[in-house]
C-alpha cells in the first residue's frame, strides 16, 4: 500500500527508488514535457519540484487532493509556485534552505574568474586554431578588487568567505542582516547605490519578490564602473533585462554572468544571448551532485512527512 501519488522530476536514481518504496511516482521533465506536466500536476497528492512550476490552475484543478509542493531548492517565488493559491487552498509549500548554498557560491566565484580572465573566449580561440590571439585575453586578478554582495543569506555568506580567500574587498547590502554579521566576515555594510558604484563585481543572492523585482535597473547599472561585471545566480526577475542589455551592448559595463532569466527557458531571439560579453548557464547554480542529493532527498522526506499526516520541517506555506 502506498501513501499516495507523487509527481517528481528526473531525480537521482536512489531518490526515485526511495520514493517508489513508499508511494506511486510519476516522473516528468517539465521543460521537455510541459503539456504532460500540466496534465499530471492536478492529479497527484504531492509534487516535488526542481524546475517545474505549480500554478493556481494546477492547485484549483486538484480539487483539494494536492497536499504539498516540496521544492528541492531555496526559491519559492512565482516562477516556481503560486504561493497565494497554495495558502488559499491549504497546500503545504516547503523548501530546502542551505541545501545548494555551497554549489551556488562556488559557481559565482568560478564565473567571476571566467569573466576576469576571458576563459570562454580563450577556449574558443584555441579550438578555432587561433593560439596566436593570446594577447587579446589579458585579464585581471581578483585579488585587491571589490566584490559587492546583494543578499547575505546562506549563499551570500559563503560567497563572502570564498571571496576573502581570493583577497577581495567586500561591500554588502542586505536590509535584513545586521552590520555586525557583515563586519565579522571582513566586509562593510553599505547602501545599494554604493554597492553598484564601488564594486568591480556585483553578485546577486537575494530572493525574487515584490520588494526585489527589477531591483537592478537602469539607474543601478549606470552607477557601475565601465570595467565592472554583474553576476546573477539569484532569480531573473531581480534584474531588468532590457536595462541590462542596453548597458552591456553599449559597453557601459564590462560583462555579466547570467544563470537565471525572467522566462526560462528563454526565447531563441532573446537579445542578451547574442552578446559576446555575457556568460550564460541554464540555471545550474545548485546543480552539483552533493547539492542535488541534499535537495532531492530532503524534499522527498518532506513529502512523506505530510502524506503520513505529520508536519514538514521547512514550511514556507503552512496549513495550520
Amino acid at each position: 500500500m502506498t501513501l499516495g501519488r507523487v509527481l517528481v522530476e528526473r531525480f537521482q536514481p536512489e531518490v526515485l527508488d526511495w520514493l517508489r518504496a513508499r508511494a506511486e511516482i510519476v516522473v516528468v521533465d517539465p521543460w521537455a514535457e510541459p503539456e504532460r506536466w500540466d496534465r499530471e500536476a492536478p492529479a497527484v497528492d504531492a509534487v516535488i519540484s526542481r524546475k517545474g512550476r505549480i500554478t493556481r490552475s494546477h492547485i484549483e484543478k486538484s480539487g483539494g487532493r494536492l497536499k504539498i509542493v516540496a521544492r528541492t531548492g531555496v526559491g519559492f517565488d512565482a516562477s516556481r509556485i503560486d504561493v497565494d493559491a497554495a495558502k488559499e487552498h491549504k497546500v503545504w509549500v516547503t523548501n530546502m534552505p542551505g541545501s545548494n548554498a555551497i554549489a551556488v557560491a562556488e559557481l559565482a566565484m568560478g564565473q567571476m574568474v571566467a569573466l576576469a580572465r576571458h576563459t570562454m573566449a580563450a577556449n574558443r580561440a584555441v579550438k578555432e586554431n587561433r593560439w596566436s590571439d593570446y594577447l587579446r585575453f589579458i585579464g585581471f586578478e581578483l585579488a585587491g578588487k571589490t566584490l559587492g554582495i546583494v543578499g547575505m543569506g546562506n549563499i551570500g555568506t559563503r560567497v563572502a568567505l570564498r571571496a576573502r580567500a581570493f583577497e577581495m574587498q567586500l561591500l554588502v547590502h542586505d536590509p535584513y542582516i545586521p552590520a555586525s554579521h557583515v563586519t565579522a566576515l571582513g566586509g562593510r555594510w553599505v547602501g545599494l547605490d554604493e554597492i553598484f558604484a564601488g564594486s568591480d563585481f556585483v553578485t546577486l543572492h537575494c530572493p525574487h519578490n515584490r520588494e526585489t523585482r527589477h531591483l537592478v535597473g537602469e539607474r543601478q547599472l549606470s552607477l557601475m564602473k565601465r570595467s565592472a561585471c554583474l553576476v546573477n545566480l539569484a532569480r531573473g526577475g531581480v534584474v531588468d533585462e532590457e536595462a541590462l542589455y542596453k548597458s552591456l551592448s553599449e559597453k557601459r559595463i564590462a560583462g555579466a554572468a547570467i544563470d537565471v532569466l525572467e522566462t526560462e527557458p528563454p526565447r531563441k531571439d532573446h537579445p542578451l544571448i547574442g552578446l559576446d560579453n555575457v556568460i550564460f548557464s541554464p540555471h545550474i547554480g545548485g546543480s552539483a551532485r552533493e547539492a542535488t542529493s541534499r535537495g532531492e532527498r530532503g524534499a522527498a522526506e518532506e513529502v512523506m512527512r505530510v502524506l503520513e499526516g505529520k508536519r514538514p520541517l521547512n514550511p514556507v506555506v503552512s496549513v495550520e
